[in-house]
């Protein structure tokens, strides 16, 4: 269920100052290394800031960046990962293009998609909950069974063409991909809701300290529950848009989405460990690492590079991780004033007069 973090909660004074800074150095990190890769790719190749490659990242954004709001939901409540994100994506996808195919209206469609994305992460917090088994573990397990299931239902799967999904999944507003703007507006609800709402705060208490969440009388798998079917809804979300902006797709094809969603978590300054996390960091590190494929492919590389340097920047981004939780842990801790008691009075026989030992 998650541990509560070493040296308990972060908040006083101090410490709410120091997570404002934190946030404020993420920003810029993130900010400034998205600009610099920008800069180097287009000194590399003029045609790097060409139109096409603005869209082919955002293409790539849109599906990440909704994957990466239910995961940094569930890093957030203590959960630590959703590793069967691909699964419920691709169950999502392939029942929308069937359904579709059937003829079935497009609104009916969409809310039988997310309501099936978050029907699975709810089997995964029942397995979770009731069988007070780690959650990685459990998720790890459930992709895979669910990814071999797919296998024997389908080799490929496509949504119509004609279909008014695929017309959205390839139609543009403002210049940028109609599928991009979900994910914006996703991420910037979640991202204020979070804070501010009753539940929300529950969720970030329940991964801060259970314990001290618990004895408050937050219900632990109620919080377990509402957070993995929220994560469940987004992987739903994602599938929909995933059917709608490809032509075919295989049951393996969400795998290539968990790397970078965990390592765009986990640098937008989630932790790991739970209780913090600003979701509208998102934004940033889903844009800065959907730009690293498209930069390397400019640069000649191949796909298989393209791997090897996600999985570095996602063993980077766990060092930053762990080094971030060892700086919370030495936070300075607001000093206790005592409260003020009855002055004692000086014995007239201690009295010592001025300028006498």
């Amino acid at each position: 269920m998650g541990s509560p973090p070493a040296g308990g909660s972060r908040t006083g004074a101090g410490g709410l100052r120091a997570v404002r800074l934190h946030g404020w150095n993420t920003t810029l990190t993130l900010l400034g290394a998205w600009l610099l890769l920008i800069a180097i790719s287009g000194l590399h190749r003029a045609d790097f800031l060409a139109q096409q490659t603005v869209l082919a990242v955002t293409f790539t954004m849109a599906i990440t960046g909704v994957l990466a709001v239910g995961q940094a939901l569930v890093a957030i409540s203590g959960g630590i990962l959703d590793l069967s994100q691909p699964t419920s994506l691709i169950l999502s996808a392939y029942v929308t293009s069937v359904l579709l195919a059937l003829g079935v209206p497009t609104v009916v469609v969409v809310v039988v998609a997310v309501a099936l994305g978050a029907a699975w992460g709810c089997l995964n917090a029942l397995v979770i909950v009731f069988g007070k088994l780690n959650p990685i573990i459990v998720t790890l397990a459930t992709n895979f069974i669910g990814v071999a299931a797919l296998f024997l239902v389908f080799q490929s799967a496509q949504a119509p063409i004609n279909s008014a999904l695929r017309a959205f999944g390839r139609g543009y507003f403002l210049g940028l991909p109609d599928i991009w703007w979900p994910m914006v507006f996703l991420v910037l609800v979640v991202g204020w809701l979070l804070p501010r709402t009753r539940y929300g705060r529950r969720t970030i208490a329940v991964g801060g300290n259970r314990v001290a969440a618990q004895a408050r009388g937050v219900s632990l798998r109620r919080t377990r529950f509402g957070v993995f079917t929220a994560a469940g809804a987004c992987a739903g979300m994602a599938g929909l848009l995933f059917a709608g902006a490809n032509a075919a797709f295989s049951p393996t094809a969400g795998s290539d989405f968990l790397l970078p969603v965990i390592a765009a978590v986990i640098l937008a300054g989630v932790s790991l460990a739970g209780g913090r996390g600003n979701i509208l960091l998102l934004l940033l590190s889903v844009g800065f690492l959907s730009t690293v494929p498209t930069s390397l492919a400019f640069f000649g590389l191949t796909s298989a590079w393209q791997t090897v340097f996600q999985g570095a920047i996602l063993i980077l981004a766990v060092a930053i991780d762990g080094y971030r939780e060892k700086r919370a842990r030495r936070l300075p801790r607001p000093r206790r004033r005592r409260a003020p008691g009855p002055r004692r009075a000086r014995s007239p026989a201690l009295a010592v007069a001025p300028g006498r030992c």
